[in-house]
């Protein structure tokens, strides 16, 4: 069935885009061709050519996913057809936004009829993005009307704003072929972002790598591609046999594929098939196809007109966008019957109806970038570095700017290269000091908690604690004393019965100050082990080798006395140490090893010299 595309193309534009001789034979297009129109100011507009038929709608689809606007041709002698309808509806899905109407083929029939057609037309299209577009007549072998479309594709092409550079450029790869001498070469429409000749680029989702050894569009070689325009990349590096259409070039450190993605479908109105749980669909992104298992996720059955969130799990991994839009066909009977967006490219199985996952895309379903980033931090607690929606359509830029401007209405906090939300971040914060609050009530006497005791309490990530701990001892809001955590006000303080404890710890040390109790001597007793560590933590006796304790003031003659021995006496053994403190090498030994550990002594064979701390003594 021939529309008269290709001819319209050809009489537009002087060249002929179907390639394929059975095209040539049947007179219709099978596969994409493609052609492009120069206007005096310059510009160039790719076209693409897409298949009529119903049988070759799947091609059809493959050929519009990276367009700016539309064509949109009825044959004056056919009228409007089911697979104009169904045309229409991919490309509402598409979320195209700007077209013209052309009724060819008016030389084949009379005036009255085409008058029919073009009321029949205009009554279709209520409601549409094409309700107010041109309505252009021609005639190909008779080259009428041919001029004013191209007058009017070049005011529409006017009012289009360009296809944004996001920094992320892809290429749906829709044919793949060689030339001799020069390797593997791909087409396809660049979109998101822009390819420079001898580029590094990557080949998903294969993760083949290769270089652009050359650049083409419009049949004129490129140092560089920009977001909108057909490409043909030669590609160095890389066997035509790896490389197939529905595969994407991304650039080398960007893409990601996956094999779950959960969506937002609407069902096409006019279509009778519903979507059913657990069914299976073609599911078709850019030029890639691939059949998908469909999980509704709040419903059992899409009902045509409805819409709703849908989770389609795939066998082979597919490469795609938060953002991306889509289409669903049936296998059997082979029909569109929906399309979406694409919300979340990191999906997970998850049970129906679970009201978390509902809420999460509901938050996501107007693809507000704001929402976007909230939702995303909601769902992974906290991000690193760029990793922020990197597999968006928004930039680099846009999602820095709405960062800064979430900060600063207090819904996120940054911190070094971690952003998490402001929810999260008060409840990791406030989790900290209740727990550093709960040991000080259940501990009065201990400075506060240990670290790594915290650590092993808290409920988040240890990344998240890490930072909150840092972020708290920065703004004062807790101390931190050797390996322990505790709030400003806190002083440890013991209770009467610890107090009488303690007292009793200070008269044994006063009996025999040369040769003190041990820690394991005392912790024989009930009670008295908190009371030492309360005693060590604020420093009233210090902890040698071997559990030998020492009141502090002690210590601290010690320190003296051995140091005013070395001053005077130079280098001195142990045995020379021992006998200056009037003491055992039991106490003797651990001293010194104490002091060694300050930096007060320093070992030098079998004697003892003055360390770089002992001129402070």
């Amino acid at each position: 069935m021939d529309h008269g595309k290709s001819s319209l193309v050809l009489a537009l534009t002087g060249i002929d885009p179907d390639r394929l001789p059975e095209e040539k034979e049947r007179e219709m297009t099978i596969d994409l061709g493609f052609a492009w129109l120069s206007f005096p100011d310059g510009t160039e507009v790719g076209i693409v050519d897409v298949p009529g038929h119903e049988r070759f709608v799947k091609n059809m689809i493959a050929g519009v996913g990276g367009i700016d606007a539309v064509v949109f041709l009825v044959a004056a002698d056919d009228g409007w057809m089911p697979q104009s309808e169904e045309h229409l509806e991919i490309l509402k899905l598409l979320d195209i936004k700007h077209g013209i109407v052309v009724i060819s083929k008016i030389d084949l029939v009379k005036e009255d009829w085409l008058n029919l057609v073009k009321e029949d037309v205009k009554e279709k299209l209520k409601g549409t993005f094409l309700e107010n577009a041109p309505i252009v007549q021609t005639s190909t072998t008779k080259k009428t009307g041919i001029e004013k479309l191209h007058s009017e594709i070049e005011k529409m092409i006017k009012k289009i704003q360009p296809q944004r550079d996001l920094g992320k450029p892809r290429i749906y790869i829709d044919r793949v072929f060689t030339i001799a001498g020069r390797g593997t070469v791909i087409t396809g429409t660049l979109i998101n972002g822009s390819f420079s000749l001898g580029e590094e680029v990557k080949i998903l989702p294969k993760e083949e790598t290769a270089r652009i050894r050359e650049l083409q569009s419009h049949k004129k070689k490129r140092e560089r591609s920009e977001p909108g325009t057909r490409v043909a990349l030669n590609l160095a590096g890389v066997e035509k046999t790896l490389v197939s259409r529905g595969d994407v070039v991304v650039k080398k450190d960007q893409g990601t594929t996956s094999t779950i993605l959960n969506t937002l479908v609407d069902m096409i109105s006019t279509q009778k098939f519903p979507l059913k749980h657990n069914s299976q669909v073609l599911f078709i992104i850019g030029t890639t196809e691939v059949l998908a298992k469909a999980i509704l996720l709040d419903e059992t059955q899409l009902k045509p007109g409805q819409a709703g969130f849908v989770q389609f799990r795939f066998s082979d991994p597919v490469v795609a966008r938060v953002g991306d839009h889509f289409i669903i066909r049936l296998p059997s009977p082979a029909i569109t019957i929906g399309g979406g967006k694409v919300l979340d490219i990191d999906a997970k199985k998850h049970k129906r109806k679970d009201k978390g996952l509902l809420n999460f895309l509901s938050q996501r379903e107007d693809l507000n970038l704001p929402n976007l980033i909230l939702s995303e931090l909601n769902k992974k607690e906290f991000m690193l570095g760029e990793e922020l929606l990197g597999e968006s359509n928004f930039s680099s830029d846009e999602i820095q700017s709405i960062l800064g401007q979430l900060e600063k209405e207090n819904k996120l906090f940054k911190i070094d290269n971690l952003t998490v939300s402001s929810d999260l971040w008060n409840n990791v914060l406030n989790q900290i000091t209740e727990l550093i609050q709960d040991e000080h009530k259940k501990h009065p006497f201990k400075i506060g908690i240990k670290i790594a005791d915290l650590l092993s309490k808290i409920k988040f990530k240890q990344i998240l604690a890490d930072k909150g701990i840092e972020h708290l001892l920065s703004t004062n809001k807790i101390k931190k004393k050797d390996a322990y955590l505790h709030l400003p006000q806190h002083q440890p303080q013991l209770t009467p019965e610890q107090e009488e404890i303690a007292k009793n710890i200070a008269d044994q040390f006063v009996k025999t100050p040369s040769s003190p109790p041990t820690k394991e001597e005392f912790l024989k007793e009930k009670g008295v082990a908190e009371v030492v560590a309360f005693m060590l933590q604020n420093e009233e006796i210090v902890e040698l080798k071997d559990g030998i304790l020492y009141r502090k003031n002690d210590f601290d003659k010690i320190k003296k006395s051995v140091v005013e021995l070395i001053r005077r006496n130079g280098p001195c053994t142990v045995s020379q140490i021992k006998d200056h403190l009037k003491t055992t090498r039991k106490y003797a030994v651990p001293i010194l090893e104490k002091l060694d550990q300050l930096d007060i002594t320093r070992r030098e064979g079998d004697k003892r010299v003055l360390g770089p701390k002992a001129e402070n003594i």
